[in-house]
């Protein structure tokens, strides 16, 4: 790439820093702080927390409730009229929960899996399913407040933790920002004003070694610090047959620290900083081929080109490449949290500067041929935002007004080193020199964006029981790309130059730079400004202490981007109206809990991801229909002994959606879809109407046990779980049994002990005990190499034990 066009996209790294100082020096927050409360029942007990504190074991007879501020505001989470559920942190710790993908059992409508180090997040239905750069999940991430851009980022390791909440819905108010999908928030232990802490050590089968430690009290008159971190590692669950190296591996390690300050009794400053890295081996499987499954062993010829066959693994836990899995990341950021009580009115500043990097290399051709391979996916951003709150409350009603400003730039480049046997394809012979591996495909992109928003919601209690609640939140993101885009087959390939720009590109498009590729027909777009205006509406009634409906509707929105290495027009928007109606209610004197919720969603221009033979793509789908009912219930008949359900009914389809599929470029048939690679004429595809989401079930959900023994030692508490998923698709054209992940049941168990002072712990945890073997996510690769359909899997039966200790 040239100096310019680096130039163009280089931060002005003084006059940021400078806005960031005045965001803490000025901060005074202009966004909703809703808190809302769930019941904690993801592990061996329900160890009940309120205000974000446990309880105790001595609270033994109700069901356990938590403080949360999904709406900018503290309130129980059965008087929060959202599908929302949470979860504490001292229930994740001793369930040995260390990232996002361990969740998904306690929440309706949840999925998650990774694919080449991208979070691949479900929820309703709504999922990311792109690598490109400058893409963000639907369903949005925060940690303390800050939103996290970058999807890779959701697959670190969090630790410490007070409460995770997961809101389901479109969150178009109060987080606004790409959140067609929900939210999923992380608050972080605060300092306290007395020296306390924890820790604990945990080992498991596969050498799982992990230690989480927090320590936190007063550094001096009106100034608390915290600081935590954890390791965790264990040994690779597969083998790569070709080289002998362990696959499936996990190397994380964090730290975190914060700064409190009470300079007066209304005014509190929170500094915050945090560092994670990891590094694994993590690998793509062979799942089969669209013409059917693989005979696990040697693998024909796959393709009407003359080279060596390859060979796959004996089984689909192992994988036989002639390149080894990698994938590595790095994440840090600094954050401050600014808070003016002024009476009734909360003036809030929360301002973040955050820096990731993601790596990862493996094989797209999935054999120990060098077909296409290495394959690299690399992701560099850095992102600033600054949000302003104004929140009030009088006798009957609850506001919050705000501003939000969003700037990151983002630099991903993919890259696929190609055999020279595939020449012949494309016209030309194979050259005298022999069979070698060439520079093959590059394609990279630059991507800054600048959102900025206002928003408001206001909510008035009528006669003691009955609340209205407006909002509205105006947005406009501006995205300006440099796209860059070459496939060559002469060049020797060079891998200290992977990730290098090639001195001559195929497609280009930008700022500055000349127009490569590009046509009349699809001319070059270097910059693209969306808007859009989401409100909410909602009503609730309080029909009793113990009972609460609530109906609402809602409006989501997704920016449109870019494409990576295609010359395309930009996406446009993903938009959803999301109806909803519920129920939350505690009955029989605290021992059932049931919260039941169903929606209706009309989801429009859905971004969809695509691919030709040397090439992925965003497209977008015309449109998709989604409902569906979810409930979580808890039942605690007597004070040993609690049941729990949590379940989901989701229906999903697309409508008025056609396609090409470059697994079956013959089509059905009849259906004709426009050419992406040759504006104006068209090729064979598929009428995919009515076709399901990909990773959105039909049914999901889990049922549990737990009783517990309590002792003068202290409290044993055995539980048992089985979580079911029915027949889950891997993408949008539904082919099965390859390209589909069938109904299964995975089984959980564990034991835990509490001393009776509540300071020490021990837990035996199992998990996936019946060993299955399930792709967690999926992706179908270029045809070139027989249209392969390959995912990342599920971790096999694990089981850990681990002791901790609490002051």
């Amino acid at each position: 790439m040239n100096d310019n066009a680096n130039a163009h996209f280089r931060p002005r790294h003084a006059a940021r820093s400078a806005t960031w100082m005045c965001g803490i020096a000025f901060g005074a927050l202009l966004a909703p702080v809703v808190q809302a409360q769930t019941t904690a029942t993801l592990s061996v007990a329900d160890q009940s927390e309120i205000s974000g504190k446990q309880s105790g074991a001595s609270d033994q007879s109700g069901i356990g409730d938590i403080i949360v501020t999904a709406q900018k505001r503290s309130e129980s989470v059965q008087k929060t009229p959202l599908a929302i559920t949470a979860i504490g942190g001292d229930a994740l710790r001793i369930s040995g929960v260390s990232n996002v993908t361990s969740i998904v059992q306690s929440v309706p409508s949840l999925q998650l899996g990774k694919f080449y180090g991208v979070a691949n997040v479900t929820l309703r239905g709504i999922a990311l399913s792109a690598l490109n750069a400058g893409v963000e999940s639907p369903v949005a991430f925060h940690v303390d407040g800050v939103y996290f851009g970058r999807p890779a980022a959701v697959l670190s390791s969090f630790y410490d933790v007070q409460r995770v909440e997961v809101l389901r819905g479109a969150q178009g108010t109060l987080y606004g920002r790409n959140a067609t999908g929900g939210s999923i928030n992380i608050i972080t232990a605060d300092p306290t004003s007395e020296f306390s802490g924890f820790a604990q050590a945990t080992y498991g089968n596969y050498n799982h070694l992990a230690v989480e430690a927090a320590i936190s009290g007063p550094l001096a008159d009106k100034v608390q610090f915290r600081i935590a971190g954890r390791w965790d590692s264990h040994d690779g669950y597969g083998i790569n047959e070709f080289t002998g190296r362990k696959i499936d591996d996990n190397h994380e390690r964090a730290i975190r620290g914060k700064l409190k300050f009470e300079p007066a009794d209304n005014l509190t400053i929170l500094l915050e900083g945090d560092y994670a890295k990891a590094n694994s081996n993590g690998a793509i499987h062979l799942q089969g081929t669209v013409a059917g499954g693989p005979v696990w062993g040697t693998l024909a010829n796959i393709g009407p080109t003359p080279w060596t066959p390859g060979t796959i693994a004996s089984n689909i836990r192992n994988v036989s490449q002639d390149t080894d899995p990698v994938l590595n990341s790095e994440f840090w950021g600094l954050a401050s949290t600014i808070s003016l009580e002024l009476g009734s009115v909360t003036l809030r500043s929360i301002s973040s500067y955050r820096k990731s990097k993601s790596l990862s290399v493996g094989d797209i051709d999935l054999t120990s041929s060098p077909l296409v391979s290495p394959f690299g996916l690399s992701d560099d951003a850095e992102q600033y935002s600054q949000e302003l709150q104004v929140v009030g409350q009088t006798e009957r009603s609850n506001w919050i007004v705000g501003g939000y400003y969003y700037h990151e730039k983002d630099q991903g480049r993919e890259v696929s080193a190609f055999s020279n046997v595939f020449l012949p394809l494309f016209g030309a012979p194979l050259p005298a020199d022999g069979v070698y591996n060439t520079a093959g495909l590059y394609t990279g992109t630059f991507v800054k964006t600048d959102a900025y928003a206002i928003f408001g919601q206001y909510t008035y209690k009528f006669f003691d029981k009955l609340s209205v609640t407006l909002g509205g939140r105006y947005s406009i993101e501006t995205k300006e790309q440099l796209n860059q885009n070459n496939f060559d087959l002469g060049t020797r390939f060079d891998y200290s130059k992977l990730f290098s720009t090639p001195p001559t590109v195929t497609i280009q498009c930008g700022v500055g730079v000349p127009t490569i590729g590009y046509s009349a027909a699809v001319p070059c777009q270097p910059k693209k400004t969306f808007k859009a205006f989401t409100p909410k509406i909602g009503i609730d009634f309080q029909a009793s202490p113990d009972v609460l409906l609530y109906a609402s509707y809602s409006k989501g929105f997704k920016s449109g981007t870019f494409n990576l290495g295609a010359a395309q027009a930009p996406v446009k928007p993903e938009k959803l109206d999301d109806f909803e109606l519920g129920i939350k209610s505690t009955l029989l004197n605290g021992l059932l809990r049931a919260n039941l919720a169903g929606f209706y969603y009309n989801y429009k221009d859905v971004q969809v991801f695509n691919g030709l033979p040397t090439t992925t793509f965003l497209e977008n789908a015309a449109s998709a229909r989604i409902y569906g009912l979810e409930a979580e219930i808890v039942a605690k008949p007597v004070p040993p002994l609690q049941f729990d359900l949590t379940g989901s009914w989701l229906h999903t389809g697309y409508r008025n959606y056609k396609a090409y599929d470059q697994l079956r470029p013959a089509g059905d048939g009849v259906t004709q879809v426009p050419d992406t690679s040759a504006p104006g004429t068209f090729v064979s595809g598929f009428n995919l109407d009515g076709n399901h989401l990909p990773q959105a079930p039909e049914f999901s959900g889990r049922v549990g046990a737990a009783y517990t023994l309590f002792s003068g030692s202290g409290d044993f508490t055995l539980r048992g779980e089985a979580v079911y998923t029915s027949k889950v698709y891997i993408t949008q054209f539904n082919t099965c049994p390859v390209g589909c992940v069938a109904g299964h049941t995975r089984f959980n168990a564990s034991l835990n002990w509490v001393s009776s002072d509540g300071r020490l712990t021990a837990s035996l945890n199992g998990k996936n005990l019946a060993n299955k073997v399930l792709l967690t996510s999926g992706f179908a690769g270029t045809p070139l190499v027989g249209g392969l359909i390959s995912g990342y899997l599920e971790p096999p039966r694990t089981v850990d034990f681990t002791v901790g200790y609490k002051f």
